[in-house]
């Protein structure tokens, strides 16, 4: 399993906590595969998948507890009632 240089010097600029982020995701996909039964084919491609994963977590994290919302808002479905028969 290879990883080229651009992958490499990309990898290379991320700080620490990101580095560390990516490779906790790839050695999770690559363990994936092997339990699977087949090597992973492309590095590369998994390495800037894991890259984006990341920036999108940084843009858009996921709620804490207390952000998450205790209610609903208010809707009422009338339910279909059909015409009485005369």
């Amino acid at each position: 399993m290879k990883v080229s240089t651009d992958t490499l010097k990309t990898l290379s600029r991320l700080s620490n906590e990101k580095r560390d982020r990516i490779e906790a995701i790839v050695r999770r996909h690559v363990s994936a595969c092997y339990r699977n039964g087949f090597p992973p084919e492309n590095l590369d491609r998994v390495y800037v998948e894991a890259m984006e994963i990341i920036d999108i977590e940084d843009r858009f994290p996921e709620p804490t507890r207390e952000e998450q919302r205790d209610w609903e808002p208010a809707r009422h479905y009338d339910q279909y009632i059909s015409p009485k028969a005369a």
